[in-house]
């Protein structure tokens, strides 16, 4: 009589894991600062990178004098961005015409040559695009952080803006200072449909330092401010939250009188409202060494970890797989999956989930698995489902970014070379 052969799982135990990931496109960063006149070698740029960060942020001030930026000096910007591509890291760049404060006094005295100047550079980007993340700001203001300049108009805006999404094919994320700023370049009507194609977000580098975040917000309300001048605290953030569903934002905590006032939680419930998805690593640290003395409380695999590394590691997006299911039948295997976005914010670039089959004898076959990984919200669940040919073996699930194959690691213990186990047939 003919032996019947029987499926048996055994199915992989996942474990969320605490460790920090280095995922593409969020967490902690360090600032590059770069002028004309000074000279590093790219041994001596990459021997200052943070190992263990995805993403530098590039502030490179440009000069006044010409009508136009020169080839060479053209040359050299391309240069500093194919040393930080080289070394794999995304980048965050700032091209500025001041690193003093003196946004007046450093900015051309015609906005012609800025338009000018801002067409080469975004030119330049555009040739770039696949290693930029995110351009911040404008090109002018004091530090490039949009303020302190005669053209931060609302006309002003828009034209710089234009000339950006011309030269980059919008191909890159651009992220302005303050949300009345997006509100001005963008404005009223349906703005929510704007901000579904725009891939304009927002920095903040004044993160808890006063209520209102050194000026970010306002002390009117929405209805007493209209849609140009900001609004209250939390009418702002109201609008951050749905905005930033759709653009990142990033930039840095500052000591201030909010500093030793708020506990983690109330901290991470703010970050996580404003889809905070990366941060600066060196400032404030008078900020950093008070986090470091606070402590989850929940009881939930984080309990007992500092502030600094638990904000850290909830940076941007942290996907965790918290079921996964195998049915085999006769002809085919059912993967039932269920994946929790635990982090601040969203994945904002496309990526691919892939489902991974590895037979008896070590041969592999992959499957991608059909979800747009960009539409994983933070604080919840997505359940997913996939047929596939069934077979004695091991299942693994991993994700890569799309444009560059980078891997996206899971957020589980039983991750192997970017791999997560989701379990094993056995056939009996």
């Amino acid at each position: 009589m003919k032996r019947m052969h029987r499926w048996r799982v055994e199915p992989s135990e996942l474990i969320e894991s605490t460790e920090e990931l280095c995922n593409p496109g969020r967490g902690w960063y360090q600032i590059h600062t770069f002028e004309t006149r000074t000279c590093r070698t790219p041994e001596e740029m990459r021997s200052s990178l943070h190992e263990k960060d995805a993403l530098v942020l590039l502030l490179i001030r440009i000069p006044v004098g010409g009508e136009s930026l020169k080839g060479e000096e053209l040359d050299w910007i391309c240069s500093i961005l194919r040393t930080f591509s080289e070394a794999g890291k995304d980048m965050l760049l700032r091209f500025v015409y001041d690193l003093e404060g003196k946004g007046l006094e450093n900015e051309p005295d015609r906005f012609a040559i800025v338009e000018r100047h801002f067409q080469q550079l975004s030119e330049l980007m555009g040739t770039q695009s696949q290693h930029i993340f995110v351009y911040q700001g404008i090109l002018v203001g004091s530090w490039g952080e949009m303020h302190t300049s005669r053209y931060l108009s609302a006309r002003y805006l828009s034209r710089l803006a234009s000339i950006f999404r011309e030269g980059t094919g919008g191909r890159i994320y651009h992220s302005v200072r303050k949300p009345v700023q997006w509100r001005q370049l963008f404005g009223w009507e349906d703005w929510e449909r704007a901000a579904k194609t725009a891939k304009t977000g927002l920095y903040n580098d004044g993160i808890l330092a006063s209520e209102t975040d050194l000026g970010t917000f306002g002390c009117q309300s929405r209805e007493e401010a209209g849609w140009e001048q900001p609004w209250f605290p939390q009418e702002e953030l109201d609008f951050e939250q749905r905005l930033c569903r759709y653009a990142p934002q990033g930039g840095e905590v500052v000591y201030g009188e909010m500093t030793e006032k708020m506990p983690l939680g109330q901290i991470a419930g703010r970050l996580s409202r404003m889809n905070l998805s990366y941060l600066n690593r060196d400032h404030d640290q008078r900020v950093f060494e008070i986090w470091k003395k606070l402590r989850w409380d929940k009881e939930d695999a984080w309990q007992g970890m500092n502030g600094f590394d638990y904000i850290g590691r909830h940076l941007g997006y942290r996907f965790v797989v918290r079921r996964a299911e195998l049915r085999p039948k006769r002809k085919e295997m059912k993967l039932q999956l269920e994946i929790e976005n635990i982090g601040f914010a969203r994945m904002y670039e496309e990526a691919e989930l892939l489902l991974e089959y590895e037979d008896l004898d070590g041969n592999t076959k992959l499957q991608r698995m059909e979800t747009d990984v960009r539409n994983w919200n933070p604080g919840e669940r997505v359940c997913l489902s996939q047929s596939l040919i069934s077979g004695a073996g091991k299942y693994f699930l991993s994700m890569r970014r799309c444009h560059d194959g980078r891997t996206v690691y899971f957020a589980n213990r039983q991750g192997e070379k970017g791999r997560l186990l989701l379990g094993e047939v056995i056939l009996c």
